[in-house]
């Protein structure tokens, strides 16, 4: 048996037919018509929601915005009032920009606009983003000063404790010990020593002879006015053997050390003064004017010992 083909032309005649037909039309129409209208709806509907949301978020932000600049033109002013220092008023604004900075960047991590919504709020990150900037800049210059005086100030101390120690050992030097004269007079012979710039002066050398760093200005019966050379005596720490040797000659000859002292010499006078009691010698002494010229002569007196 032939299998049966289905009629394909009175198919297309019943298509056609209903087509044409009006009834038909007007159905097609308004399916049509439903369809728009409901996917128009939908749209109208996701847009609005949308437009509210966004809106929403700008006056959400622009509120907190504004509130945070109120509250930091409190805080100005409520450190203004009580007066803390510039210091500590940098460094609280600067913790208070930064909280504000932060927040900011939260919100615009959590709800992102358009470009013409974020204007004004990054313009305002912006402008504390510098003045953190600037406090940073001003705090590191207030350490840096800070150091800087720290240092100075440790430094002047260290000074004052040299010029201290300095002050109590030349007030230590200036204590003199000495023993009162004697009743008697002695019937030792002088030998005589004047110091003065700083050196020691010996009116005769260990030979006998006239010491070559004093001149001898002649006066009336055998008398004379003995002048120092400047830098022609006998230094302390340089020539010591040479003071040595007439100390221990004068020992032997049996007579006592005559001292005429100048301002200028009392140390050096000290530091005779123990090589004469090193050398068991008694010595006598006898403070002159600084431009006081000395006469010696036949009839003239030395200073007793003591």
């Amino acid at each position: 048996m032939r299998k049966l083909r289905p009629n394909s032309e009175e198919s297309l005649d019943l298509l056609l037919d209903t087509l044409c037909n009006v009834f038909g039309g007007i159905i097609l129409i308004s399916c049509l018509l439903a369809l728009l209208t409901q996917h128009s709806n939908t749209i109208a509907k996701s847009d609005a929601d949308a437009s509210g949301l966004k809106g929403r978020l700008l006056a959400e932000r622009h509120e907190a915005a504004a509130n945070e600049l109120a509250a930091l033109k409190q805080l100005a002013d409520k450190l203004a009032a009580t007066g803390q220092g510039e210091l500590q008023k940098l460094a609280d604004e600067r913790d208070q920009l930064r909280a504000t900075q932060e927040r900011l960047r939260r919100q615009a991590s959590i709800s992102p606009v358009d470009d013409n919504s974020t204007k004004d709020p990054v313009g305002e990150v912006t402008v504390l983003r510098s003045k953190v900037n600037a406090l940073d800049l001003q705090i590191a210059d207030a350490k840096a000063r800070r150091q800087a005086a720290t240092s100075k100030e440790q430094d002047l101390a260290a000074r004052t404790q040299r010029v201290r120690s300095q002050i109590n050992e030349k007030e230590a030097k200036r204590d003199e010990y000495v023993r009162f004269p004697k009743e008697k007079t002695t019937s030792k012979h002088a030998f005589n020593f004047i110091l003065k710039y700083g050196d020691v002066y010996p009116l005769v050398d260990a030979n006998g002879k006239t010491f070559d760093g004093i001149t001898h200005e002649p006066l009336e019966d055998k008398a004379f006015i003995a002048n120092p050379i400047r830098s022609e005596g006998l230094a302390i720490a340089r020539d010591i053997n040479a003071i040595l040797e007439l100390l221990a000659i004068c020992k032997k000859m049996g007579v006592y050390i005559s001292i005429y002292v100048y301002p200028d010499s009392f140390e050096t006078f000290r530091t005779l003064k123990k090589h004469i009691f090193n050398a068991g010698l008694e010595y006598g002494f006898e403070v002159e004017p600084e431009h006081y010229k000395i006469r010696f002569g036949p009839n003239g007196s030395s200073p007793a010992p003591l």
